[in-house]
């Protein structure tokens, strides 16, 4: 009877878990309706189903007509920099102090990340028939995911030689200490074929998988 009784407790406490991680997950519908269409991630919106940003942006498109016209964008980007005022406003009252200002473009993408949709509408819409459509976002997309892989390649091939003292294309413990400092803690395990080196292959981060 009381292990009967310490297994009904568990079972109970595992489903009041679940189920509090479950909604701190999924926002309500009180949540969604109050964020402007698509303004939640990297300044444009939610991701998408399966994380796909560019499917988020369709909650830009307020007349259903499967695209997204300049004033939409705009009135999207304006919702979002109300939104941040207004989260800037109440962060001061309670004195938690500010985030830095934003341009005055408006919020601008994480790192580069994003779409600004307003700055770059023209350049976008490649049709020029003032419109964005779900083609030519994916478009954008791909060729800005494009450019800053590379632009992230060159900065690593630069800082690795850099720090590559010998040109033997890898790194020793004190090579590390002296270039990479932040790494020498992180050695062994970063090295992980255990050669007391470490390869370009090791200090690169691996992509997340999509």
């Amino acid at each position: 009877m009381k292990t009967r009784l310490i297994t009904t407790a568990l079972l109970a406490a595992l489903s009041i878990t679940t189920i509090g991680a479950a909604a701190a997950q999924t926002p309500s519908a009180g949540t969604q309706a109050a964020k402007p269409d698509g303004e939640r991630h990297r300044g444009h919106g939610p991701r998408g189903h399966g994380g796909d940003r560019v499917d988020a942006m369709a909650r830009l498109d307020t007349d259903s007509d499967g695209r997204i016209s300049r004033a939409e964008a705009q009135a999207a980007q304006q919702a979002m920099q109300a939104r941040m005022d207004a989260h800037r406003a109440e962060r001061a009252a309670r004195g938690d102090g500010q985030r830095p200002q934003r341009g005055p473009g408006g919020p601008r993408s994480h790192k580069g990340g994003g779409f600004d949709l307003v700055a770059n509408f023209d350049a976008i819409d490649t049709n020029r028939d003032g419109y964005l459509t779900r083609s030519e976002l994916r478009t954008w997309h791909t060729a800005k995911s494009a450019g800053r892989r590379a632009e992230g390649e060159r900065r690593f091939a630069a800082k690795f030689g850099e720090a590559d003292l010998n040109r033997d294309g890898k790194l020793s413990r004190v090579e590390v200490s002296e270039k990479i400092p932040r790494l020498a803690e992180r050695f062994a395990w970063l090295d992980e074929n255990r050669d007391g080196f470490l390869s370009r292959e090791e200090l690169r981060p691996a992509r997340p998988q999509r």
